[in-house]
């Protein structure tokens, strides 16, 4: 924890009626959840979290997810334009200036649309089906359009583990910041890893003040104290 997120590329599914896009976006993603809501989230993707204020989140241009039923009529037409307004602008020859800004402000939009409900699939892990993703109340941040970052992968070019490596050391530079101060708790799986985390953060004491680490090491919980006790 050097006061960074790095970018990395999530794969995504997203499916309305009959249409389906599958690709991957470079993005760091969190979840709007009240400590007392952890309990019944917690350990979906994994026992240790940092918490950290709305207003840092609002600052650094993090955005909610907008959730999307397979079912409706809203999707499956979304999907449908982007698929037209790819297959128009491929077979044109020129696409820059404000026709190519407003095909990317257009499809921008894909990079923050997820299935309310679907298949949760991990690497390792058992698939769990009809998973309710709203409930995670995901907000991203996703790096703007630029050379150095791609937008977004198609998904036969990241399919695998050593596909999506190569592509995430392509964006090793792609970093989201926060201060000690953003920071409202910390969490790791159990007693004996606090320990080890006050050790990490007086290892960074040229970056955190004495009073930073105190108060840090105050708010630091444990997944099996959130599973008993919140």
């Amino acid at each position: 924890m050097n006061s960074t997120f790095r970018v990395s590329y999530a794969r995504e599914r997203i499916i309305g009626g009959a249409n389906k896009k599958e690709f991957a976006v470079p993005m760091v993603s969190f979840s709007d959840l009240r400590l007392s809501e952890l309990k019944q989230n917690i350990g979906t993707y994994g026992k240790f979290g940092i918490g950290l204020t709305k207003n840092w989140a609002i600052q650094s241009g993090l955005n909610p997810v907008m959730y999307a039923s397979q079912q409706s009529l809203f999707t499956a037409n979304f999907l449908a334009g982007i698929e037209s307004l790819f297959e128009i602008l491929k077979d044109n020859d020129d696409i820059n200036g404000d026709f190519s800004t407003a095909y990317r402000n257009t499809i921008n939009t894909l990079r923050y649309v997820k299935n309310y409900s679907g298949d949760l699939i991990r690497p390792g892990k058992k698939t769990v089906p009809n998973y309710i993703f709203a409930n995670e109340r995901e907000w991203r941040y996703v790096p703007p359009f630029n050379g150095d970052v791609q937008a977004f992968v198609p998904i036969k070019e990241i399919r695998t583990s050593e596909q999506k490596s190569k592509y995430n050391k392509l964006i090793r530079n792609a970093t989201l910041h926060f201060q000690p101060d953003d920071i409202q708790y910390l969490i790791v799986e159990k007693d004996s890893d606090i320990n080890e985390l006050i050790e990490h953060l007086r290892l960074v004491k040229n970056r955190f003040k004495p009073k930073t680490i105190d108060r840090l090491a105050s708010r630091i919980l444990t997944y099996e104290q959130i599973e008993k006790d919140i």
